[in-house]
């Protein structure tokens, strides 16, 4: 007993406590700090022999005696484990390599190495209980550029104690912008990206694909040369390189200078590299060595992307675990290549705040989606083909206006999209479609969108892009009502139909004015289809009194990948080729009876 007074005595002399979020074990006053006072209820409760064993058996050994003092003295005397510092790591082929000091902590529980990537909360990836294990390799582990790790050493308490932070670093290459988003310093060329047709010997079928691609397309469109055009006057020392950076990424690294090529004929005729002129080519995906984060822009539009990539070495990266070797240039796989996070930074862009174009976020926002990796871009934009290979066409919704309606090389698969990216059918909550209704009553079609889409609908551009129900009653091809009617494909929509049922977003410059530019961007109103979400409607109709039998009622959900009014700002020549999709059709015949 004397020895615990005396322990008790010191313990009060050195002021120590314990204080962490974890304290309740033997914590008898609830102030979340282990001290004296804990102590000393501690030894009354074992002279006593009182029978609060619950919060006392601090060893867990199934009574409370000296040996539970002097483990409280202990944590006491120590509240905070010792940390433990990274002393190597090694990033290379998916494989990580950490040594890190050992804990000299009396009342050690675990080592607890965790993570966080750039887009990441920490997490842990792996525990250890063994205080003398102090180095670990961790296997098939995706970490991004500038990913972050610590060990964090915990007590039978769970108080824990970081390590400073250990950055990853991957081979790449570097670059450095000045404040307008031109490059002051690179260690990229041109010759490091070779020309596509390098690629087409070992690789003809992933070329043909991407030859009728977005990406191939990027520089080739008319409508792109005309908004850049309208960039540039806009925005004279920041324009050129605003849009360079996603649409021809090889001429943004390098610092090659576009600004003179005023039109598309221009651009083809120029005396530019082949692999600028290729826009979004193999070299610059499959030279990705780590992911990017999304695109931020501030008020002076400053280019800023960040790509984390290392062409000119020859090798290349995909998706194949076990790549076959070859004489050409060496193959890795990295896993990284088939999770969503490819896609940026491009594909996520947000300006002075505003999330103007955010595909990749509203994928990420859904529950699940991230944690998993399930439905990511690529199962829909890249799917497999008979050949065991993925689609290089990178099927989204854009069709190239150039050719006549509905002979754009892609127009067909751009249907086959769209035809699985929602359904559309009769019935809301507390609603049903009607067998029959009187003359006298209004009709109440209830309608319900549900997505399959695991991005917003429409997304990225969605302020240029329009989905919308068109609804027809008729009775012997005699319209009883309609809404979302068109009489061709470049007529504008009735906005001012308050029944209208239309998903896409409004842009709003400073003045709160609607604008097609995002960089005029100051404010959004996003009115489009949440990702894998619902949408019900009700449309109320007074069916006239002089109708009575069969009435037909046609719905069908349609998608136009432009407003007409964009089209006919830009390239009105090719207004009469813009498409409207059709999603999916329903159709239902109810009676009026007298």
């Amino acid at each position: 007993m004397k020895r615990i007074v005396l322990l008790i005595g010191f313990i009060m002399c050195s002021k120590l406590y314990s204080q962490c979020d974890n304290n309740n074990l033997a914590d008898y006053n609830n102030d979340n700090i282990l001290d004296i006072l804990d102590l000393v209820v501690l030894v009354e409760i074992i002279m006593t022999d009182s029978q609060d064993n619950q919060n006392s058996d601090v060893n867990f050994d199934g009574s409370v005696d000296i040996l539970d003092v002097i483990k409280l003295v202990l944590k006491v005397l120590n509240p905070i484990p010792s940390s433990s510092e990274i002393s190597y790591i090694d990033y290379s082929d998916n494989v990580i390599s950490i040594v890190w000091d050992s804990s000299p902590s009396p009342l050690f529980k675990e080592y607890q190495i965790l993570m966080s990537n750039s887009i990441d909360e920490q997490v842990a990836i792996d525990v250890i209980s063994n205080p003398n294990q102090v180095e670990l390799q961790i296997y098939d582990i995706l970490l991004y550029q500038g990913a972050l790790l610590w060990v964090n050493v915990v007590d039978e308490w769970s108080c824990g104690s970081l390590s400073q932070p250990a950055i990853i670093d991957n081979a790449e290459k570097e670059y450095q912008l000045d404040e307008t988003g031109h490059v002051l310093f690179t260690e990229f060329m041109v010759d490091d990206f070779p020309d596509v047709q390098d690629c087409e010997g070992c690789h003809p079928s992933h070329v043909a694909d991407w030859t009728g691609s977005s990406h191939a397309h990027s520089m080739h469109s008319p409508m792109f040369f005309s908004m850049w055009n309208q960039e540039q006057a806009s925005h004279p020392e920041t324009g050129e390189r605003f849009c360079v950076q996603c649409h021809n990424p090889i001429a943004f690294l390098t610092g090659v200078d576009l600004a003179g090529n005023q039109s598309l004929q221009e651009f083809e005729d120029s005396n530019l590299p082949n692999q600028v002129k290729h826009g979004i080519s193999c070299t610059v995906c499959h030279t990705y060595t780590a992911l990017s984060p999304s695109y931020f822009a501030d008020d002076n539009l400053n280019a800023s992307a960040e790509y984390h990539m290392y062409p000119g070495e020859n090798v290349f990266f995909g998706s194949i675990e076990n790549p076959i070797e070859n004489s050409y240039h060496e193959s890795q796989y990295n896993p990284m290549f088939s999770r969503s996070e490819m896609c940026l930074p491009c594909h996520d862009f947000t300006i002075r705040g505003v999330e103007a174009e955010i595909t990749f976020t509203e994928w990420n926002r859904i529950p699940g989606l991230a944690m998993s990796g399930e439905l990511s871009c690529q199962e829909c934009h890249m799917p497999l083909k008979a050949d065991g290979t993925h689609d290089h066409s990178f099927v989204g919704v854009d069709v190239d206006l150039t050719y006549p309606l509905g002979e754009s090389p892609n127009h067909s698969a751009v249907q086959d999209l769209l035809n699985s990216a929602a359904i559309i059918s009769f019935g809301a909550p507390s609603y049903d479609l009607p067998d029959t209704i009187s003359s006298s009553e209004s009709l109440v079609v209830p309608i319900t969108i549900e997505s399959l889409t695991a991005h917003n609908m429409p997304s990225g551009t969605g302020f240029n892009r329009e989905a919308w129900v068109e609804i027809v009653i008729s009775q012997n091809s005699n319209i009883i009502y309609e809404s979302g009617s068109l009489e061709s494909n470049s007529e504008e929509l009735d906005r001012l139909d308050s029944s209208l049922l239309l998903f896409t977003s409004y842009l709003l410059d400073e003045n709160g004015d609607t604008t097609y530019t995002s960089s005029e961007t100051h404010d959004m109103i996003n009115e489009t289809l949440p990702g894998l979400g619902f949408r019900y409607h009700l449309y109320n109709i007074d069916i006239p009194n002089d109708i009575s039998g069969i009435i037909d009622i046609d719905v069908s959900f349609k998608f136009r990948p432009f407003r007409p009014l964009v089209v006919q700002s830009h390239i009105p020549e090719l207004l009469s080729n813009l498409p409207i999709f059709e999603i999916g059709s329903i159709h239902e015949q109810i009676e009026v009876v007298e």
